[in-house]
């Protein structure tokens, strides 16, 4: 067959062979074992989340201070408070719950949870470690996206 015949083959309606798509293939497996932690990156870490979780709280002490103002239950424990420690002979004490002492106390218990929480991952990072020396370590299996 000559050139021109193949070529005017093609141009009737004859097609190339058509390419055949890959056979599709497993997702790859990868198994590891997480034998150690940088303590210094879980201090690091667990103070920034510690940080975000104070300004957390603080916004939550915050809505639900105002929620219960707003149903005047603060108003009704100050009274309460007054009449149960106010005598003749005494003056009345101030206000039991203000805004300052609700904030300040609430900053209070956050910077606690912040040095708690921040202590407690890095030692659990540190007893992950000394657990994973003696016994290996966690084994991970890491797939693939199908």
């Amino acid at each position: 067959m000559s050139t021109t015949e193949s070529s005017a083959g093609v141009a009737r309606g004859k097609q190339p062979p058509r390419r055949t798509k890959p056979a599709k293939r497993p997702p790859r497996l990868a198994s590891l074992q997480l034998k150690r932690i940088d303590a210094w990156t879980v201090l690091k870490v667990s103070l920034i989340v510690a940080i975000v979780l104070f300004f957390v709280w603080m916004i939550a002490v915050g809505i639900i201070y105002l929620v219960l103002g707003g149903m005047n239950v603060w108003t009704q424990v100050n009274e309460t408070f007054k009449t149960l420690t106010s005598s003749e002979t005494t003056a009345s004490l101030g206000d039991l719950i203000t805004p300052a002492r609700v904030f300040s106390i609430a900053a209070v218990i956050g910077a606690i949870n912040i040095v708690l929480l921040t202590a407690l991952s890095t030692i659990g990072a540190f007893v992950y470690n000394a657990a994973a020396g003696m016994a290996g370590g966690v084994e991970l299996t890491l797939g693939e996206r199908d």
